[in-house]
């Protein structure tokens, strides 16, 4: 094991974080309070290419790496290729949010002198500062997961992870180019006063997290209507299927975005929205860091555990005795979790939360 450093030798941290994209903005928090605590060192965020947008324009994270896993950085050779990467910038921490193996071996390798993370997944003789996964932070929301591995490097002790204490809120900051370009898409298909509606129908986590389309198409069609607005359905490529069944299901105007926005983009847009329906996914973690009124509808997951945390966020669920099952695909073939949930709670649940915004 080496030396331990004193904090004021810390001056550049590698980050890993999540590969998700709503784990990584969920992580949010922890990154802030890691500067915090070193507010002179430098950190460099290691992530997968889809959640690199996550941490740009972030004013405690200097820059990025992409971790190509299935490219430049794939196999033994790339491993050692990234090493190498690392290797010349110099880190004296690594602070790991990745959970996997992987996240240690590769700092371990890269021959950096502090590595802090969880004890977990066989790699705690791969990390000079172990920290114990216990069954109260098991319990605790995601942003407290990643949050008490700051607590262990705190000699304030000024971060509480304890249950009495709400999640601080993730924040992504767009900047002046990423607005422009957002008044000026809207510019170009002729949005003027019109309140945007939007909505993201799809889920990478599977089918048990993904509320039927008819319900999303409901939902925007009279919301839209309620409130002189104009539907937008947000998602990636792999959710174009679930985004245009429910564009398909809206009678008149409607703008589907699957697939035809980076996420920068998404997120300027999504920042233009009245309100927000989503599944628990990504863009539902981003669309309440950037303040968006937030409607999120839930399945097999847990609010609890990994709902939207922000100024203005509302769950919607309804528990069968099965849920949360925190399965990809319903073990009964049944989705209650889901078909329970109407399209009139959904749309309650907005009106509420737009009265108090």
């Amino acid at each position: 094991m080496s030396k331990t450093k004193e904090m004021g030798e810390i001056k550049r941290i590698l980050v890993r974080a999540p590969n998700w994209i709503g784990d990584a903005v969920m992580c949010l928090p922890a990154v802030a309070a890691l500067k915090a605590v070193y507010p002179d060192a430098e950190l460099t965020a290691l992530t997968r290419g889809r959640a690199v947008p996550v941490f740009e324009n972030n004013p405690a994270i200097a820059g990025v790496i992409e971790y190509d896993a299935n490219g430049r950085h794939k196999g033994v050779t790339g491993r050692f290729r990234l090493r190498k990467e690392i290797k010349s910038r110099g880190f004296d921490m690594a602070v790991l949010f990745q959970n996997a193996f992987d996240a240690a071996f590769v700092s371990f390798i890269s021959g950096i002198p502090e590595r802090v993370g969880y004890a977990r997944d066989l790699r705690r003789r791969l990390l000079t500062r172990p920290v114990a996964v216990t069954a109260e932070i098991k319990k605790r929301h995601q942003v407290f997961y990643y949050l008490n591995i700051i607590k262990e490097l705190d000699p304030k002790g000024g971060i509480d992870v304890s249950g009495a204490a709400m999640p601080p809120t993730p924040v992504i900051r767009l900047n002046d180019e990423e607005i422009r370009w957002a008044e000026e898409f809207l510019r170009q298909n002729g949005i003027k006063q019109e309140a945007l509606i939007g909505a993201a129908p799809g889920a990478s986590y599977g089918p048990a997290k993904r509320w039927p389309a008819a319900g999303f198409a409901e939902a925007l069609r009279r919301l839209a209507m309620e409130y002189n607005g104009v539907p937008v359905i947000f998602g990636g490529p792999d959710d174009a299927e679930a985004c245009k069944d429910a564009a398909e299901l809206i009678a008149g105007r409607v703008i589907n975005l699957a697939g035809r926005t980076t996420l920068r983009q998404c997120m300027a847009l999504l920042a233009r929205l009245k309100v927000f329906v989503t599944n628990d996914s990504g863009l539902m973690h981003v669309a309440a860091a950037l303040g968006v009124p937030t409607v999120a509808v839930f399945g097999s997951t847990d609010a609890a555990l990994t709902g939207p945390v922000g100024r203005a966020v509302r769950v919607v669920e309804k528990r069968p005795e099965c849920a949360p099952c925190f399965k990809r695909e319903c073990a009964y073939g049944h989705y209650r979790c889901l078909k329970g949930v109407d399209a009139e709670d959904v749309i309650a649940a907005a009106r509420s939360l737009l009265l108090e915004v």
